[in-house]
């Protein structure tokens, strides 16, 4: 019966999507907030000693994956990753607005984040070597900053923030699906490692803006 109202809440809450996309969202993160090039740096160049040492590692991980692994690589990222390790904590918040503030607070680091991919224009492991045979979303894409790292240290730091109680079960599931995109033959470590600071950079001024104080009042029904 749980499991139901789960999947009620959040199937009323993702067709309220459409109408989150038609408003003008809060701000959340404000423009030039996080020097991403900066924090994070350059990746190692094509054809260079280090960027082959990380290709040895993709192609490593790929050699050893499991059954179990390639599974648990091939779902999709969205906040319904993190919602079972919540529990009947759910009930207690106000799933639309909850699906609100996650969906508009991921568009702006999305945003942020594809322009820094642009930037950087590294190639993904398979676009450079034929050997490396991809799982999951492998879009070919810059690779440099993982985006999934990125995405899901923000869901779990902001999902965090309303379900303190859980946090540690949330940050392990991000970390998990991070480096589970080395795994699939799509990123780096080096992209992982990025994202998940990236990422924490993000949620440390999201958390602070009173936008999100704001919307986290209205998930809780205060």
């Amino acid at each position: 019966m749980l499991t139901f109202t789960f999947v009620a809440v959040f199937a009323i809450a993702t067709a309220s999507s459409a109408q989150a996309q038609q408003r003008k969202a809060p701000t959340y993160l404000p423009a030039g907030s996080v020097d991403a090039a900066a924090l994070i740096g350059p990746p190692p160049k094509v054809g260079s000693e280090a960027l082959d040492q990380q290709m040895a590692i993709v192609l490593w991980l790929q050699e050893t994956r499991t059954p179990e692994q390639v599974a648990f690589v091939e779902l999709t990222l969205d906040q319904s990753r993190f919602i079972p390790l919540l529990g009947d904590a759910m009930l207690k918040v106000d799933g639309i607005e909850l699906n609100r503030l996650i969906d508009d607070v991921i568009n702006q680091v999305r945003t942020d984040y594809d322009a820094l991919k642009n930037v950087f224009d590294l190639p993904r492991p398979f676009q450079i070597n034929d050997a490396i045979m991809p799982v999951g979303d492998a879009r070919p894409v810059a690779s440099y900053p993982s985006g999934h790292a990125i995405r899901a240290t923000v869901y779990a730091r902001i999902l965090a923030e309303i379900f303190p109680d859980h946090q540690a079960d949330l940050m392990d599931l991000a970390t998990r699906i991070a480096h589970g995109r080395v795994i699939a033959g799509v990123h780096y470590p080096i992209d992982v490692v990025a994202g998940k600071k990236l990422g924490n950079a993000y949620a440390d001024i999201i958390v602070e803006q009173p936008a999100f104080i704001n919307a986290i009042n209205q998930v809780r029904g205060q």
